[in-house]
């Protein structure tokens, strides 16, 4: 076997390493679209601009998502995932409905000053897209549609084990108020309206339970 000149380098392997760790395409896209996405906004943010800041070509975004509105929708679900996720370990140790319906004020409270206060991403793309139009822009709008409907499930389950009746009329009341806090932080830049919102979610926590024995 013939012995190596002197002098010369093996073959590195560090760049096939590095090809291999790398994310893949769809991770890159979906990376870099949330990036954008919620520091600038959806709309204002160009096909080239999210394809250079995923590194990917653009036969790549088509054969992966079909469209801009589509890698839109997979952003949000993507979203949605992390949030749920975020919360079901927040409220882990929690052992009271009251604890578990704080939670959800909590989590804001602690993200916003770390997002700038851009508020809630949900409700930025909704307000992006006031009258869908096409399929896609319908599928945006119920992506968002579905976080809510989520959120509003988890507090109305919450409160029916409270209060041993079904909480939904309380539990939209609560999800205006975190509507409004969110909004209210991004508009002020500051945790105040988000700490308001919660301490009136304790005083409409504590009043007494409605009466059904009638």
């Amino acid at each position: 076997m013939p012995l190596a000149k002197a002098g010369s380098a093996a073959p590195s392997t560090s760049g096939v390493s590095r090809r291999r760790s790398r994310p893949t395409p769809r991770q890159r896209l979906l990376d870099g679209a949330t990036k954008l996405f919620t520091t600038e906004g959806i709309r204002v943010i160009g096909i080239d601009r999210i394809l250079r800041e995923a590194d990917v070509a653009k036969a790549s975004l088509y054969s992966l998502f079909g469209s801009k509105d589509a890698l839109v929708i997979a952003y949000l679900k993507r979203m949605d995932e992390q949030w749920r996720q975020a919360y079901q370990e927040r409220i882990a140790d929690l052992k009271t409905p009251d604890e578990k319906i704080l939670a959800f004020f909590d989590q804001v409270i602690e993200e916003e000053p770390a997002k700038q206060f851009r508020g809630s991403h949900f409700q930025n793309a909704a307000t992006e897209f006031p009258r869908p139009e096409t399929d896609a822009e319908r599928g945006i709008i119920q992506a968002v549609i579905d976080h809510r409907e989520w959120k509003l499930a988890t507090l109305t389950d919450l409160l029916t084990e409270k209060n041993g009746y079904p909480g939904r009329s309380q539990a939209l009341q609560l999800l205006v108020l975190l509507d409004g806090g969110l909004a209210g932080g991004r508009v002020s830049q500051s945790i105040e309206p988000l700490q308001l919102a919660r301490d009136l979610a304790v005083q409409l926590l504590a009043a007494p339970p409605a009466d059904y024995s009638i």
